[in-house]
């Protein structure tokens, strides 16, 4: 990562001290995003007071809140304020119809492109599948270089990939409206059979792409062997950074659809909530309207890279001149489609990851494995996820370091 959260979060809470706010205690968590969910999974269930602040993923929401275990801020914020954020990444945040977390930094999935060799071979960039295909296995020359490189680990990246292809499909895995499980119709097959066709058969991403997570697949892509990569916005500044290979001959794009309109990527990011056990809520809400400013956008994502969560923030000359990238791709963060709000979302994640990696690794066909997944969700989901018949139509981690609130001040694990 462009700098540690410790680097990014300390001059955040040092300025937020200087105005007058709360001290601020910051220590660091584990990396991992599902280790750091468990501990605080283990201090809510606690009823552990010892910190203010919930510094969330964007699909733990539905399962905080349901447990009781956030403060609702729809008292804390008014109309005026809320607005001035992006609608997908502020709606991420609610649960049963009530705001519990406030985004402060947001992500979407984009596809990365050699602008060089497409430009070289008279192509243009793709706008369906088919020209993805076809492009990446005309450019491409295995083993020293791949056509299309993407995160298919057994995690939640490899979810957020999968759902942008079913999504460009027009498929949908659970309905946010009815609970229906979508995995058996015919546009989740297709999609999954064109991930599981790119590595079997006549492939166009290497045999490894089933290990690839985001740092697996982003080297690949910018040491120049690969001509497609789907990855996250944080990609694009490593790229373009002095030394880089590709500095100068890399594009980005939506990600791709079967119509050729621009796809919706999987939305990504982080918000802060306020733990219902929290002994400092009025100071732990202050900290939030301070993050979520404008000039606490500045403070969080002008040298780190983020992706910022307030809309000015996308036409600030000050973040525009340390990350021109941010024009580009307001516009994909305009279509970014949310993860089901589910709050056993994680189970219902494990089963559709175990299934399609299953299906990735030719240990079961793209419909066993669709098939098993849907029975699976609807009996996690209990009767409202019956769903239609199949014939009836029709997610980086990233790694980061967070903050951590204590009892003598404001912060966030």
């Amino acid at each position: 990562m462009p700098a540690s959260e410790r680097q990014v979060w300390a001059p955040l809470a040092e300025a937020f001290e200087d105005s007058g706010g709360t001290p601020v205690r910051l220590v660091e968590g584990p990396n991992s995003t599902d280790l750091r969910e468990n501990l605080y999974t283990a201090a809510l269930l606690a009823r552990d007071s010892s910190f203010d602040l919930v510094l969330m993923d964007v699909t733990w929401t539905p399962k905080f809140a349901a447990a009781g275990w956030l403060l609702p801020l729809d008292g804390s914020f008014d109309r005026d304020e809320l607005a001035a954020f992006l609608p997908q990444a502020l709606d991420a945040g609610r649960y049963d119809g009530r705001l519990y977390r406030l985004p402060t930094r947001t992500d979407v999935g984009v596809l990365y492109y050699r602008r060089d060799l497409l430009e070289q071979a008279g192509e243009p960039p793709p706008r369906t599948f088919a020209d993805l295909e076809r492009t990446a296995r005309a450019l491409q020359d295995p083993p020293h270089r791949w056509g299309f490189v993407w995160q298919g680990s057994q995690y939640e990246g490899l979810i957020c990939a999968f759902l942008e292809v079913l999504r460009g499909h027009g498929g949908y895995w659970v309905s946010g409206e009815t609970r229906e499980v979508g995995l058996e119709l015919p546009a989740a097959v297709e999609a999954l059979e064109f991930l599981r066709s790119s590595r079997l058969g006549q492939p166009i991403s290497p045999p490894g792409v089933t290990t690839y997570k985001e740092e697996e697949s982003r080297r690949i892509f910018q040491e120049g062997r690969a001509v497609f990569l789907r990855n996250w916005p944080y990609v694009w500044r490593l790229a373009q950074a002095a030394g880089s290979p590709l500095a100068g001959r890399v594009g980005v794009q939506a990600v791709v659809s079967r119509s050729g309109a621009p796809g919706a990527g999987s939305l990504g990011g982080w918000g802060l909530g306020v733990s219902r056990y929290s002994e400092n809520p009025d100071a732990a809400v202050a900290f939030i309207r301070h993050a979520g400013s404008l000039a606490g956008q500045r403070i969080l994502c002008r040298t780190s890279g983020y992706v910022p969560s307030r809309r000015e923030a996308f036409e600030d000359p000050l973040l525009l001149s340390a990350n021109p990238f941010l024009e580009t791709l307001r516009p994909i963060h305009d279509s970014a489609a949310p993860r089901p709000a589910l709050p056993r979302y994680a189970l219902a994640s494990d089963i559709l990851q175990r299934r399609v990696s299953a299906a990735l690794a030719g240990l079961a066909t793209t419909r066993e494995a669709l098939a098993a997944a849907a029975r699976e969700t609807r009996l996690l989901l209990g009767d409202r996820a019956r769903g239609r018949s199949a014939g009836a139509g029709q997610f980086a981690a990233e790694q980061h370091l967070p903050p951590y609130v204590g009892r003598d001040g404001v912060g966030g694990r």
